[in-house]
């Protein structure tokens, strides 16, 4: 499987992921929820799309199911990232 349909299959699971949950807020709401109607969460949305497929190639995945996986847990890798403190070293103290 080449890059392309690699990058391909990440962006299509993450977009799986999200038809999901606009079909699950439309089953419970009957309405689709305001933030589906901001520009700017389609454009953060469509940046996770594309760092879901950088990932699935980076990953260098060579079956579909796996980079569609990729692309699903792309969210949740970043929120991971994102919770994880870095750890800073021990200044030398005077007098060391």
């Amino acid at each position: 499987m080449n890059s392309l349909v690699t990058f391909g299959w990440g962006a299509f699971g993450s977009i799986a992921i999200e038809v999901i949950n606009i079909y699950q807020s439309y089953e419970q709401h009957n309405k689709l929820p305001e933030k589906y109607k901001c520009l700017g969460y389609w454009i953060v949305r469509a940046c996770v799309v594309v760092v879901s497929g950088v990932f699935a190639v980076s990953y260098e995945i060579d079956k579909p199911l796996l980079a569609i996986n990729i692309g699903v847990a792309t969210p949740l890798i970043i929120q991971a990232f994102g919770k994880v403190k870095p750890v800073t070293p021990a200044l030398p103290t005077p007098g060391d």
